[in-house]
């Protein structure tokens, strides 16, 4: 009995698939990635300190923004809001990242603007504006629960506080934060019959897929 469980042991040793192994190639891409982050947060450090910002988070300004740089390399999708002069520094960060949220709105808006151009040729140009602007309006309300504020910078003049966010989007929650604010503007549009299909080819052809709008 004891020997039939050591060659069942043998046995499973032998099928278990190998752990994967880290290569030359991994390490030196690694090493390169993280040397191209810490060579961007010293350069936007730089610059943040002679525009007069300072971290609005406890720790080094750098080791935030380094962070974010690593992110940023690695592949993530980043975008970064500002905000104008507000009263506190809390108002300032939350209204960066509102910013951000508008960016990222008005970004894939015009993506999507095109992706329409070509995909519902019988849309006049008013009936595209609109459903565009329903697309970013939409995206932009759900999107900023998508956003990770990895390094905020604020300055102070004359009493009042101004924000720099550096966010990371979460591309998957996001993927699926632009389709269903596709959805619900073609709804909102009167278009959702006749061009209800169309999001669904855009999901066949990776349209919404994370990276492909890298």
């Amino acid at each position: 009995m004891k020997r039939l469980i050591i060659i069942i042991a043998a046995a499973l040793a032998v099928l278990s698939p190998a752990p994967a192994q880290t290569t030359d190639n991994d390490i030196k891409a690694a090493q390169k990635t993280a040397k191209e982050a810490s060579r961007k947060a010293r350069s936007a450090e730089k610059s943040l300190r002679r525009e007069g910002y300072r971290s609005y988070d406890i720790g080094t300004a750098n080791a935030s923004l380094r962070q974010y740089f690593q992110k940023v390399e690695s592949g993530c999708t980043s975008i970064v809001g500002t905000s104008g002069p507000c009263i506190t520094e809390n108002l300032a960060k939350l209204t960066s990242l509102a910013n951000a949220a508008n960016e990222y709105a008005i970004l894939n808006g015009g993506e999507i603007r095109g992706r329409i151009t070509t995909s519902a040729s019988s849309l006049s140009g008013a009936q595209i504006d609109n459903l565009v602007a329903s697309f970013e309006r939409l995206v932009e309300k759900d999107i900023r629960g998508e956003l990770i504020p990895v390094a905020v910078f604020f300055k102070e003049s004359g009493g009042r506080f101004s924000a720099r966010a550096y966010c990371i989007v979460d591309e998957d929650a996001a993927a699926r934060a632009r389709r269903h604010a596709m959805e619900l503007a073609l709804a909102e549009n009167a278009l959702a019959e006749k061009y209800g299909t169309m999001v669904s080819d855009w999901i066949d052809e990776g349209f919404w897929k994370k990276g492909e709008r890298q």
